[in-house]
């Protein structure tokens, strides 16, 4: 793993996450229901995306119809980590030298995608960076971010900016996607 594709995420590039507006934006699971959770560790995965339509795509997947009330229960949370951070690269192509290939973050078994994270932790890395799985262009990046497992507060130097999902990513969803939202009489 110490050759293995890095990138580096700024101290100031902004993370988007979409979570239950009622609780806090920062779960860092270990219990084996996320695709990248190190499982057994004292570490878990918070899971964020590079663009707001990511975290949307991440979340909402295939219900391509949503209830309006859905979506007011939930917020957006831009985040600024406060340092860089090195992530293990799943998208680049020398990846495969790895025997790493897009269905490590595309698959439905996560035994693969879990091992790779404890072996991303134990050599260090400060989490993951891969495809969203949910984007059949495969344009849209996902951020698996380690931290103490269970724990629902921010990394000291992150910063955050919580509000309700705007109506511009609403729009983008159902133009790119199809997503159709529907309002309870």
């Amino acid at each position: 793993m110490r050759r293995f594709p890095r990138r580096t995420l700024r101290a100031d590039a902004e993370l988007h996450r979409i979570h239950r507006a009622r609780r806090t934006p920062w779960r860092f699971s270990a219990d084996g229901s996320g695709r990248f959770d190190p499982i057994d560790r004292e570490q878990g995965a918070c899971y964020l995306a590079e663009e707001p339509l990511g975290a949307w795509i991440e979340v909402f997947r295939l219900a391509i119809v949503l209830d309006e009330q859905e979506l007011l229960e939930r917020s957006l949370t831009r985040v600024r980590t406060g340092r860089d951070l090195r992530l293990a690269d799943l998208t680049s192509r020398r990846a495969l030298q790895f025997g790493i290939t897009a269905t490590l973050a595309s698959g439905d078994d996560y035994t693969a995608s879990q091992q790779f994270a404890i072996q991303a932790l134990d050599a260090g890395f400060d989490g993951i960076r891969y495809l969203a799985r949910h984007d059949p262009a495969q344009r849209l990046y996902g951020i698996a971010l380690f931290g103490p497992a269970a724990t629902s507060t921010p990394p000291d130097s992150a910063t955050t900016d919580t509000a309700p999902i705007p109506d511009q990513l609403i729009q983008q969803a159902t133009h790119r996607f199809g997503y159709r939202i529907v309002t309870r009489p």
